[in-house]
């Protein structure tokens, strides 16, 4: 029985566009020994992966994650975390077989690099791995390996049968995926108007609290564990969210979404049929992380107005 580590994805979104690779991994190889090595962030995603051995943290501490490692004794370890330090511990450590994409200037530690011939959708790009090394993959649909755990602190909410919507209008990142407050607040008073009730959800470090003065109003942005938000997603009728780990999961739980996207973030549009994206063509696209970082007027997501969203929230319920 070989060892094998899985170095996984550090935040929520390709933390549950990865998922089809621990699924498929284990279904080639069902006798090895796997596993799953997450950062803090994400551990409440992957606690419960049934298609892994154990599940391990990666801490904030260089020398612990070596020590943890090396202990281990692992053979071979997959590397779908891109950042340089990932191939460079798992060098040190004395994992021999190291096998992943080339990113972050780190191809020479690695035993085999995955070249990728063509842009392709996240989940995709993560299996490929895989089918590079002659493995077959049968399905391709992701998943979220939360218990079932009803919450009832919210219930309140839900309890007059008013449809609802969820709306996140910013990433945990704070970069160019916000979506202007002045849009949100426009398209809640227009829901309500209509007779929806609104929730404002996600984690975002520079939201202040939105004070519109209705029943029909929840701003609960910053105030929601993971399980909370789950359960709150569960019993939307529409999510409506930029680009974030959220938008995923909801997804995945069959919740009508509607993305409002940056153009060039094509590969990380969630999976599913019940997924509706809307993005606009800007002359400084496509975008990428540095662009994200450094933008200081996200035209891309202004040009994305609150009546062409209320449209397409009508049109889907």
């Amino acid at each position: 029985m070989k060892k094998i580590l899985i170095r996984g994805p550090d935040t929520f979104g390709s933390f549950v566009l990865a998922t089809p690779f621990y699924r498929e991994l284990r279904r080639n190889l069902p006798s090895e020994y796997i596993v799953l090595c997450v950062k803090p962030l994400v551990y409440e995603l992957a606690k419960n992966c049934p298609y892994v051995d154990k599940v391990i943290l990666y801490e904030n501490n260089f020398f612990r994650n070596y020590k943890n490692l090396k202990n281990e004794k692992f053979d071979i370890v997959f590397l779908l975390s891109g950042n340089f330090e990932s191939a460079f511990i798992s060098y040190i450590a004395g994992i021999k077989e190291r096998i992943g994409y080339p990113h972050d200037k780190r191809g020479f530690l690695l035993t085999k690099k995955i070249i990728e011939k063509e842009k392709k959708h996240y989940i995709d790009y993560i299996l490929f791995i895989l089918e590079s090394l002659g493995y077959s993959i049968k399905k391709r649909e992701p998943e979220i390996y939360i218990n079932e755990v009803s919450t009832t602190k919210y219930d309140y909410i839900f309890e007059d049968n008013l449809p609802v919507i969820g709306i996140t209008y910013a990433s945990i990142a704070n970069d160019a995926r916000r979506w202007p407050l002045e849009y949100v607040k426009e398209i809640s008073y227009k829901l309500i108007k209509e007779g929806y009730k609104v929730i404002l959800l996600g984690k975002n470090s520079l939201h202040n609290r939105i004070e519109i003065n209705d029943k029909k109003f929840f701003d609960l942005v910053n105030l929601t564990s993971l399980s909370e938000f789950i359960d709150i997603l569960k019993k939307l009728n529409v999510y409506v969210s930029v680009a974030t780990g959220g938008i995923h999961i909801a997804s995945v739980l069959g919740i009508k979404v509607i993305g409002l996207y940056i153009p060039g973030e094509e590969r990380w549009i969630p999976y599913g049929k019940n997924v509706s994206v809307i993005t606009k063509p800007t002359k400084c696209a496509p975008c990428n992380q540095h662009k994200m970082k450094y933008c200081k007027n996200n035209i891309c997501l202004k040009m994305i107005t609150p009546d062409e969203v209320l449209k397409m929230i009508l049109r889907k319920y």
